[in-house]
């Protein structure tokens, strides 16, 4: 017999990591991997070759095997929209980085008409542009850079540079059945669209048929430092630039090479595995390693102004909040934060200061808790996670006018500036959210005074931050003190302060982009833990979860992605059950606007079913996104090969049958498991045993409006095994541990993370073996009859929350 142990929990997430580490294989390939080469103008790694033609300024794509043209055409775009004057090969680099060994082409190319102007230098060479080829071993992804070198006369703000242009997709041929999905960020919409035609920020994505066969391409930013990644498709023909609208400084007689890259993959023919490669190697690229919320958070803010309940947002009413969490009973199963928002907004507030004595005067310190350390401590001691809030660049009045030297062109004088119009004659002069003054994160003073201000808060215990109105620290004016610096890097510096001030354990909330006609950006990839995809709201709609369900390859990945605070009382408890489940797996993190004071012991129950959270980064797959629905309702967690979680979610207003297939091609809605195989289905809200099907099996269910159902799906193995658990939506991932079945002594065991005073039931398929006893140490088991035959329940059981180590012995 096969070993069974690789089918339990403990080998399940040794799989996972190789799952992982599988698919980094393509991005870290070790030396005995074929080795990139380049030679007469062909770059190649054995799975993709990069072919040259300098005489015409332009290069392809094509497959290293079938010799198959995936790219052709790809165009170097010069601001003078005319052909390159030139262009040179400069040299060929090795390359060993965070994406592993390959090599890096590098190619000058002149414009002479570079400003437009006149292609007569007088003898000098004009602005020469860069670009660089990298092609990775073990990886069919080809990343590129750019940069400027400018004349010993002349310097320069880089604004654009034209990395792909006019590059026709597999050469040239009829795509059909063609569906593209943007990869946005805040919030902006996420939607899959049949159009040929497009232009987006971030990343765009590619899938159809041609000649019969699946083709799928995904382009778009991979490092992010100074630039804006925008991308292009018109027909069958893509692109890809970097934008600033401030631009790079680049002195005259300099040679600059940007830190942004960009990727383009057209080998990797399954959307969903060329998705999630994309997001690996964001995640790589940016050092990204956003934390896990694995706590709910309450915001003090929320709970009156959307939820319209009796005002908590200071520090003295947030600890009587906390008791209430702690009389609620759900800090038996997790910690839970409760954020301060010191949200004054117009004239003279808490921002620029943060500081204990202005939220003091503003009513969000109070006694006994006046400083931040005194209820950070108290926090602690119930077991609370102190957060707050900041405001990135709405700087109070008199901050503004005492330090005109922090602001933007260092100047003040914009602080008093009116909107026109009759709304604005009183003393409020302007929309908050629309500052005229605001500060510099390039000024070096103001830099040291920002690290200083939040590193206090860090020390007196504060664990996490809410930016918000993060869109107004964007600023395209420019007016930076470091006159190099582009818009996007001034806002990215922000955020590198903050994390500075914070530490990498920090959590970081980039609040919704998107506002005052800002771009949604993932310019701060690697640096914050969350951005807000939703406006202030404490609703549940479909298109909530579709926003972030459609990102699910950076979701978890790169970021962690929230529609703002939810409500979880006044709700039927399958609504609240199915708000839960799809939060739970569209987002990193569950925001509360309801009061502990509203938690009832089945609100407290239900809630604790999504604590802990899941380690791993990776998320739900929307298995039918591209099948033609609006919003996708078919979600698949794998969690290892042989074991998926699998939500069916109807997004329809009336109740209507959801279904997905076990086996077949992902992107027409199927899990794509082994069609030989069987596989015990449970449905984890309804403790309903839904079979043992066959691969070839289709799995329905007929749902109510804004429903869902949470089914576990593992292939069925020759000994007895788990199929489910009551405690965890994930039915025994994050519950269990050590799971064996021992062949010798015909013995399943396993170690129950197990509540104090909550029985823990654990659902198990004997697969044809007689169960004859259970045993456990430190705690009381039992076993019962399930009403589906073949399946035995244990039933743990111990006075104190603890790990139960359990056995049951087979004839």
């Amino acid at each position: 017999m096969k070993d069974p142990k690789r089918y339990m929990n403990n080998l399940s997430l040794i799989i996972v990591s190789l799952i992982l580490s599988l698919v980094n294989t393509q991005l870290q390939a070790d030396e005995t991997s074929k080795p990139v080469t380049y030679a007469n103008g062909k770059l190649e790694n054995g799975i993709i070759s990069i072919v040259f033609n300098l005489k015409e300024g332009d290069f392809s794509i094509l497959d290293s095997q079938s010799k198959e043209i995936l790219l052709s055409e790809a165009k170097f775009g010069l601001p003078s929209g005319r052909r390159p004057t030139s262009v040179k090969f400069l040299k060929v680099e090795d390359v060993k980085d965070v994406l592993g060994l390959g090599k890096k082409v590098i190619l000058m190319v002149s414009d002479s008409n570079l400003l437009r102007y006149s292609d007569d230098t007088y003898g000098h060479l004009p602005a020469q542009h860069l670009f660089s080829y990298t092609l990775y071993r073990n990886n069919p992804a080809l990343v590129f850079g750019f940069g400027l070198k400018t004349p010993d006369y002349l310097s320069m703000r880089l604004m654009k540079s034209d990395l792909l242009k006019g590059a026709q997709l597999f050469g040239g041929k009829t795509i059909k059945n063609l569906k593209t999905l943007n990869g946005s960020a805040g919030a902006q919409s996420t939607l899959v669209s049949s159009k040929n035609s497009r232009i987006c920020v971030n990343n765009l994505m590619l899938t159809g048929l041609v000649g019969g066969t699946r083709k799928t391409a995904v382009w778009g930013g991979l490092r992010y430092n100074e630039f804006a990644a925008v991308n292009t498709l018109d027909h069958s023909s893509i692109g890809f630039y970097a934008e600033d609208p401030v631009g790079r400084l680049i002195e005259e007689g300099q040679t600059y090479f940007a830190k942004d890259t960009f990727y383009l993959d057209v080998h990797t023919s399954e959307p969903f595995e060329a998705l999630e490669r994309y997001g690996l190697a964001m995640r790589a690229a940016n050092k990204a390693r956003p934390n896990i919320y694995d706590f709910p958070i309450t915001c003090g803010w929320s709970v009156s102004h959307v939820s319209k309940l009796p005002n908590i947002n200071n520090s003295a009413k947030l600890i009587e909040e906390l008791e209430l969490a702690n009389k609620s009973g759900l800090t038996r199963y997790t910690d839970v934060s409760l954020r301060l928002e010191p949200d004054k907004y117009n004239l003279n507030t808490e921002q620029g200061w943060w500081d204990d004595a202005h939220m003091q005067t503003f009513k969000h310190l109070v006694p006994p808790y006046e400083t931040i350390a005194k209820w950070s401590k108290a926090m602690r001691a119930r077991k609370g996670i102190p957060y707050i809030y900041m405001q990135l660049g709405m700087p109070s009045d008199d901050f503004s006018r005492k330090f005109p030297q922090y602001l933007l062109f260092n100047d003040a004088s914009k602080v008093d500036k009116r909107t026109p119009g009759k709304g604005w004659t009183g003393r409020v002069k302007h929309p908050h959210h629309q500052p005229y003054a605001t500060y510099d994160y390039t000024d070096k003073e103001f830099s040291k005074h920002f690290v200083k201000a939040w590193k206090k808060l860090s020390d007196d215990g504060i664990r996490g931050v809410k930016v918000d109105y993060a869109a107004t620290g964007w600023r395209p004016e420019g007016g930076f003190d470091d006159r190099y610096s582009t818009c996007n890097a001034a806002y990215r510096r922000a955020f590198k302060l903050l994390r500075e001030a914070f530490g990498k354990d920090g959590f970081i909330d980039e609040r919704n982009l998107g506002v005052s006609g800002r771009p949604c950006l993932d310019v701060t990839a690697g640096l914050v833990d969350t951005q807000r995809t939703w406006a202030d709201s404490n609703k549940f709609v479909p298109q909530m979860v579709s926003k972030s369900g459609l990102r699910w390859y950076k979701n978890r990945t790169v970021f962690n992605y929230y529609s703002d605070t939810k409500t979880v009382h006044g709700h039927s408890q399958d609504i609240l059950e199915s708000m839960l489940t799809m939060n739970f797996l569209s987002s990193g993190r569950l925001d509360l606007s309801s009061s502990y004071s509203l938690f009832t012991p089945k609100i407290t129950h239900t809630v604790s079913r999504t604590y802990p959270h899941y380690k791993e980064p990776k998320t739900a797959r929307p298995l039918d996104a591209f099948t033609g629905g609006k919003d996708p309702q078919v979600y698949d967690l794998e969690l290892t090969p042989d074991w998926h979680q699998l939500v069916l979610y109807n997004t329809e207003k009336r109740a209507s049958v959801v279904s997905t297939s076990l086996s077949g091609e992902r992107v027409d809605n199927a899990l794509g498991l082994d069609p030989k195989g069987t596989y015990h289905a449970y449905d984890f809200w309804s403790d309903k045993y839904l079979g043992k099907l066959p691969g070839t099996a289709r799995i329905e269910q007929k749902l109510k409006a804004n429903c869902s159902a949470m089914i576990s799906i593992r292939k069925a193995t020759p000994c007895p095994q788990v199929i489910s658990t009551d405690r965890h939506i994930l039915q025994g991932w994050v519950d269990l541990a050590d799971l064996n079945w021992d062949p010798a002594s015909k013995t399943l065991s396993g170690t129950a993370k197990v509540i104090g005073g909550e029985p823990f039931k654990i659902v198990i398929a004997n697969n044809g073996h007689k169960l004859l006893k259970a045993a456990t140490t430190g705690g009381k088991s039992d076993i019962k009859a399930h009403s589906a035959a073949g399946l035995n329940c244990l039933i743990l059981s111990s006075a104190n929350t603890t790990e139960l180590k359990w056995k049951l012995k087979y004839k």
